[in-house]
């Protein structure tokens, strides 16, 4: 649905600005399931498929899917948003390192066995706030799947009475290895504290779904190396997720050293279970402190999503466009959602077929490659107060003027100027 007009932009141009529609993080996930087997899916689909395969074009049923696109999972890195604060009031580099680490932990998510999102289309945008306790403001969230072949996808988040941003890009490789699945989290993310002119690059490890065939236990697990860098404050992390194994070991856990990048210097150890409790141990007194602890940071600081209402989500909006398969998974009917599932798909090639016919080349809205670096920088132009400003770095939208009421529900923000949606055209194109 196109979003009113507004006198302060340009002719042309659409205004998105509402955050009305509040919602669980997790929201998707409580959907009913719909009684397939994944053991069974997964031998009928994956059944020919040479180990060590690459398996991105493997098109599985609805029946496994939760209604939510992987480009919404973005999401999930604020699921412990209000550790945002901690970053920001942070006294020292050495703090403020331990806080960034601390929100990487509690962004990691506790999936369910057997579901997957959609595939995102080439073009798919998502866009979110969260709205903070006390004075922290609102953090606004952009994905937008800016590739199909291979797929990736980037995501920027800002708050700027914190002044915290940050831009990521994620190109998942999923490999089958026989009773498991690995999906290698390729990218990183950047994630900048604008006051102290610091940049933290991170990786993550790959994620394993183990028993897909019905061997063993069925469990997803992070599994492999996660690094935070700093170099303007010369630290760096090494985190080890560790495979709990068939016979020993605790699922989930976790450990590492925060060093000195110059001289290789160890400084604190990392131990623990992401997923309950996490420790720093200072090497030179030997002083143990709790990093993260799971049950309070779900209690104290986990945050609400808000999406735009309906009529404010563009055509090429996660929320548009899987919206009907969405409905059909939510109410049981894995029927209706294969086909509207293959609806989304054919609309996708015809369109492609269509760009290429014309020799139009297709464009990210949201975000343009790095130059002469790895990733996606966030470009958008932003109309505040009437006035174009053009972004800087990895900056976003300058100042939101946000003080809400106390019976407010949602967040009402200046205009944020929307181009020609890339996928216009994709019900005309769509049958049903």
């Amino acid at each position: 649905a196109a979003a009113p007009a507004s006198a302060d932009l340009p002719p042309g141009v659409s205004a998105f600005k509402r955050y009305t529609v509040v919602q669980d993080i997790d929201h998707a996930e409580h959907a009913p399931d719909s009684g397939v087997s994944l053991i069974k899916v997964a031998k009928e689909v994956l059944g020919g498929v040479k180990l060590g395969s690459d398996v991105t074009n493997i098109n599985l049923p609805a029946s496994v899917l939760d209604p939510v696109s992987s480009l919404e999972k973005a999401m999930k890195s604020m699921q412990r948003g209000e550790i945002l604060l901690e970053i920001a009031s942070a006294a020292t580099p050495a703090e403020r390192f331990a806080k960034v680490l601390k929100f990487v932990i509690a962004g990691y998510p506790k999936e369910r066995f057997g579901k997957k999102p959609y595939n995102p289309i080439l073009g798919e945008v998502f866009r979110a706030a969260f709205k903070h306790r006390g004075n922290a403001g609102t953090t606004m969230l952009f994905s937008e799947q800016v590739s199909h072949h291979p797929p990736i996808s980037a995501t920027h988040l800002h708050n700027p009475t914190l002044g915290i941003s940050m831009n990521s890009h994620t190109q998942p490789e999923p490999h089958f290895w026989g009773n498991s699945l690995e999906l290698r989290l390729g990218g990183i993310i950047r994630l900048a504290l604008e006051n102290y002119d610091e940049e933290y690059v991170i990786t993550r490890p790959s994620m394993f779904l183990s028993g897909i065939l019905g061997l063993g236990k069925q469990r997803i697990e992070f599994v492999g190396t996660s690094t935070i860098t700093c170099t303007k404050t010369d630290l760096q992390a090494q985190i080890e997720f560790k495979s709990k194994g068939m016979f020993r070991g605790e699922s989930n856990a976790v450990s590492g050293k925060i060093s000195e990048i110059a001289s290789g210097k160890p400084l604190f150890d990392i131990s623990g279970v992401w997923d309950k409790v996490v420790t720093l141990t200072d090497l030179a007194t030997k002083k143990d402190t709790e990093l993260f602890n799971y049950d309070a940071a779900v209690r104290d600081q986990s945050m609400k999503v808000l999406l735009p209402p309906p009529e404010e989500r563009e055509e090429n909006n996660s929320l548009a466009v899987w919206e009907r398969c969405s409905e059909a998974i939510w109410r049981g009917d894995s029927i209706a959602a294969n086909a509207e599932k293959k609806r989304v798909e054919d609309a996708q090639r015809a369109i492609r077929k269509d760009r290429e016919a014309r020799g139009v080349e297709w464009k990210p809205a949201y975000f343009e490659p790095i130059v002469d670096g790895v990733g996606y920088s966030f470009k958008h132009h932003a109309i505040y107060r009437g006035k174009e400003v053009t972004t800087t770095k990895n900056v976003a939208v300058p100042s939101y003027d946000f003080k809400p009421s106390p019976e407010e529900i949602g967040v009402d923000l200046p205009a944020i100027p929307q181009p020609p949606t890339p996928l216009a055209g994709l019900r005309d194109l769509a049958p049903g």
